[in-house]
């Protein structure tokens, strides 16, 4: 067992902390010109956040303040609405860290922590490549130490435009930011226990002074003030609300998915819960002390988040000593941070961004089903194009609609009996025997209204392809859940069926389904003599119902263990002799 495995909960937690803040810092200043505002106000997202979430969460582990793809979010929803840099964008931006608490609460209240599962990995593996793509692009002029001139026409959804100005870009600072990019790949391969971030912002504050960089064109951070802000309500009006009602809950959906993500991978490898519904209300407490202090949203950052786990942080109390340190850091040492050149920040920004492309999942989804790959391709490319919002929603609307294609055309099996067993398979992939008269449909998907045609469909296919076919049974056990409109259809089938003098028959519901049927009077007319438990159980009442002569003197086949019984005239098979033969076991 490690030293910091070994070592008092004080000490770990005091450790993970500092580690956990030298990332935090240079990320709160980054992230807060990332979103458009000024660097104190991503300070202040960092140390409220963080304690409120130690306050309520559920995760032992979770980091949360600003996160690169939520600030990018914020952007995109404010640009459109104010000029960056001004009062009444900073106004919006707290705002919106109400609104999102406000939908975070919302969500709690109706304990809706599942919404964020419809945003499935697919979806989010595309989402979070194209967002990483624009936050990276966004932070092209302040990389390549471009003026402000070069920014107009573009935005946080639309940087491109900026790559027409790079003949003026300042070698200086590129040479400071690649030097950044290259220092933050470089030494976590050497060491893991160096703070990248925090090294490269000290050294480039550093050789500004030293050098006086910034005399010679170098952009800098700026003043930095000591003074915690004072809570202030945004002088915002009901139009304002209702232009960032979407922004709001594409950030609570992206920033609730992460985090639960996060939290959720961590306490598994440590066998441990995280209730979703207490995250719920600790991320709305988070926001809503980010938006008291005059700050932006707030969620779970993943590279935070390791960290703390990686350097021993196990409690809470973690979490709260990074929103203390942040506090005190800020009063003691605000003005250093004015040296910090922006072509620092921008890398880092870049750094952290590119890390969200996810090559090896996009590759696994790729070979998993065409219906993943068309959700992730369809929201990268929205996301790219249109912007974070619209690839959100294509994203889950993608996804929605192909699921409802799939199920509409559920996977069926029609089965037969493996010669000799009592087992039951898929006539395409097993060698079964198949009995002329009854045919066994499996059917893997829940029926509801979306599928139930399909269902009477295939039915009927059945019936026409077999003349001979006198019973149909439905095996259920793939049934999930079956809806009014499917119970409609199967009491529609059944009538069908035995207007012509057939029959239908369940085999095998699952309880809940079962109720369904009951409840709605579906068994009551199909008879509990139709209804049955397994195959094998269903396999006498089946061959009561069939016409005998046939078995006796044209089938050649022993689709029920009972068929070895029947007395045959002369008409066998090896199959059938091994079935005959063999133990019905």
């Amino acid at each position: 067992m490690s030293d910091v495995a070994t070592a008092p909960w004080w000490r770990r937690d005091s450790l993970a902390a500092a580690a956990v803040l030298a990332l935090l810092v240079p990320q709160g200043i980054a992230y807060a010109m990332l979103a458009g505002v000024p660097p104190a106000v991503g300070l202040a997202c960092a140390a409220a956040a963080a304690l409120a979430y130690a306050a309520l969460g559920s995760s032992r582990y979770l980091a949360v303040g600003p996160v690169a793809l939520t600030c990018l979010l914020v952007a995109s929803g404010l640009e459109p609405l104010a000029e960056v840099g001004t009062a009444r964008y900073l106004d919006l931006a707290i705002a919106l860290s109400f609104m999102v608490a406000i939908v975070f609460a919302v969500l709690a209240v109706a304990r809706a922590g599942f919404i964020a599962n419809f945003l499935g990995q697919p979806a989010i593996v595309g989402f979070n490549a194209a967002g990483a793509l624009l936050t990276a692009a966004s932070q092209i002029r302040p990389l390549f130490g471009l003026p402000a001139s070069a920014g107009v026409g573009s935005s946080a959804e639309n940087p491109w435009p900026t790559l027409l100005h790079l003949g003026q870009t300042s070698g200086l600072a590129l040479g400071i930011g690649a030097a950044t990019i290259v220092l933050l790949v470089g030494l976590p391969r050497w060491n893991r226990r160096i703070p990248a971030p925090l090294l490269v912002c000290v050294a480039g504050g550093l050789a500004t002074w030293a050098l006086a960089l910034g005399d010679a064109g170098l952009a800098t951070v700026g003043q930095v003030p000591r003074e915690w802000p004072l809570p202030r309500w945004p002088a915002i009006s009901w139009s304002d609300v209702r232009a960032l009602v979407p922004t709001a809950v594409s950030l609570a959906i992206v920033g609730y998915g992460s985090s639960i993500a996060v939290a959720k991978a961590l306490a598994a490898k440590e066998r441990e819960q995280v209730d979703p519904n207490r995250e719920l209300w600790a991320l709305a407490a988070a926001n809503l002390a980010s938006g008291v202090v005059g700050s932006f949203p707030a969620a779970g950052g993943l590279s935070r988040t390791l960290v703390m786990y990686q350097t021993g942080g196990r409690s809470r109390r973690a979490g709260a000593l990074v929103g203390v340190g942040t506090i005190v850091l800020v009063a003691a040492a605000a003005p250093a941070f004015a040296m910090l050149p922006l072509a620092v920040l921008a890398g880092i920004v870049m750094h952290a961004a590119l890390g969200l492309i996810d090559l090896p999942e996009a590759r696994a989804i790729l070979r998993t089903h065409r219906s993943d790959a068309a959700t992730m391709v369809a929201t990268f490319s929205i996301t790219l194009v249109l912007g974070l919002v619209p690839g959100l929603a294509a994203g889950l609307g993608v996804a929605l609609v192909l699921f409802v294609h799939r199920t509409a055309s559920p996977h069926t099996a029609e089965l037969g009996r493996i010669p000799g067993s009592m087992v039951y398979r898929n006539t395409a992939r097993f060698a079964v025997e198949v009995c002329p008269q009854v045919g066994i449909l499996r059917v893997d998907a829940p029926l509801y209204f979306a599928n139930a045609r399909f269902l009477e469909d295939r039915v009927h296919q059945m019936l026409a392809e077999r003349p001979q076919l006198r019973l149909v049974a439905l095996d259920c056990s793939g049934i999930s859940d079956i809806d009014a409109t499917a119970v409609q259809t199967l009491r529609n089938l059944m009538l069908a069926l035995r207007e012509r003098g057939n029959d239908l028959h369940l085999v095998g519901p699952i309880g809940p389904v079962r109720d369904v049927l009951a409840r709605t009077g579906m068994v009551a007319q199909l008879g509990e003599s139709n209804l049955h438990r397994t195959i094998i159980e269903a396999a006498p009442k089946l061959m009561a119902r069939i016409e005998r002569d046939w078995c006796e003197h044209r089938c050649h086949v022993s689709a029920f263990p009972d068929c070895t019984l029947i007395p045959r005239a002369s008409l066998t098979s090896p199959r059938s002799e091994a079935a005959k033969f063999s133990p019905q076991i």
